[in-house]
């Protein structure tokens, strides 16, 4: 698990933001985002796991679904001492971020969603056989070898930013520190079988939203950012107007914004730090 700050004085003293990655991501697509908070709330601390399946817990053993992320989750958070806890969560962290913050109870300060945690428009892409074919495939892809870093960041997150060459770095920084092996035959730790049924149930499975409706996180800030592109710059936002706007009805307190960004670069706009750091502050 990555861990950033923690020296338990200053503002943000007391209080921890747990990230969560996306479906083929780790914890160390945070990075960019726990140096920006901690600039503004030193004392806080920012714990990003790498959740069951992925890089460094690819052999941690979780039972199925988004619960059983939810639970390792939870453990892993639970010897912060926090008493104000803020859940963010990108593209699948998202829709696994109502679970956690539920679990958390009275802790949950707010929640921050990224590009997810509300349904896409329905599409007979998302029938649960089609997602199990599309994600059996890209994890056939994604299991390979490469010769090096900068061939892994082509396969994998490079058409993000290809016309953002300025965030390109980042991309293959936490792509560098993802991967394991020697170099010629780099790999990114992945269970392949976890990742599919992991992405049956955040595509194909329930709206989790409806879980902070219930008591004690009835009254925790939701706030959802949603890309203007999808993918890459070429295609279309995962997230849909009438999307947000079924969400918001799900969860009438939810509040949503559009960033110019892809789906990937998201995770380096200023847009989620403010958001972090505005519930980190009580806002």
């Amino acid at each position: 698990m990555r861990t950033w700050g923690g020296t338990g004085t200053g503002p943000g003293s007391g209080t921890a933001v747990v990230a969560l990655h996306g479906l083929t991501s780790t914890g160390d697509v945070w990075d960019g985002l726990a140096g920006a908070v901690l600039r503004a709330a030193p004392g806080a601390v920012v714990v990003a796991p790498d959740l069951p399946g992925r890089g460094r817990s690819v052999a941690v053993p979780a039972a199925p679904g988004l619960g059983g992320l939810a639970e390792r989750v939870v453990a892993a958070a639970g010897d912060l001492g926090a008493t104000r806890v803020v859940v963010v969560g990108h593209s699948m962290g998202a829709f696994l971020a109502p679970l956690v913050a539920a679990r958390l109870g009275g802790r949950a300060a707010g929640v921050v969603l990224l590009d997810g945690g509300a349904a896409p428009e329905p599409s007979p892409l998302l029938h649960p056989l089609a997602v199990r074919a599309l994600f059996t495939v890209q994890a056939r892809r994604l299991a390979r070898t490469w010769p090096d870093v900068d061939a892994a960041v082509r396969a994998t997150d490079g058409r993000a930013v290809a016309v953002r060459t300025d965030l390109r770095p980042a991309v293959r920084t936490w792509t560098a520190e993802a991967l394991t092996g020697p170099d010629g035959a780099l790999r990114l730790p992945l269970d392949r079988r976890r990742l599919v049924a992991d992405a049956v149930d955040t595509l194909a499975g329930p709206s989790r939203l409806p879980l902070l409706t219930q008591p004690p996180t009835t009254d925790v800030p939701v706030h959802l950012l949603a890309a203007t592109r999808g993918a890459d710059d070429g295609r279309d936002p995962f997230l849909s107007d009438a999307a947000l706007a079924t969400a918001r009805g799900e969860l009438p307190r939810l509040t949503t914004e559009r960033v110019t960004a892809n789906h990937v670069t998201l995770l380096l706009d200023p847009a989620p730090v403010a958001a972090v750091v505005r519930l980190l502050a009580g806002g």
